[in-house]
């Protein structure tokens, strides 16, 4: 099994004091190169097929969403940053939920 790219727990909605911002930041700037990521969404270890979210990058001044309707399963490009967090999150379980962001393998 390869290493995960990032691993995040976020809540099922905005945490206190936030808009729209559910997580905590998580880096995905470690594992480099021109790559695509497959995402993973758990919700006490069972796969969530369900939760829908947006990732969006920590900058100053206005946070661009840098992936939206991400959910479990969801093929993404390589997005190099360490500063991303999960926003705009549609929970109908309402609890929270992991996100493993993986190396995509083709085959």
């Amino acid at each position: 099994m390869e290493r995960p790219i990032g691993i995040i727990v976020s809540e099922p909605g905005p945490l206190a004091g936030q808009g729209s911002r559910s997580s905590g930041n998580f880096s995905t700037k470690w594992f480099g190169g021109p790559h695509r990521m497959l995402v993973e969404v758990t919700v006490n270890g069972q796969v969530n097929n369900e939760i829908q979210f947006t990732i969006a990058e920590d900058k100053s001044g206005s946070d661009p969403a840098r992936a939206r309707g991400v959910r479990n399963n969801t093929e993404l490009d390589y997005i190099e940053s360490n500063s991303l967090y999960i926003c705009e999150t549609q929970c109908p379980v309402n609890e929270n939920f992991t996100v493993t962001i993986k190396p995509y393998v083709n085959g």
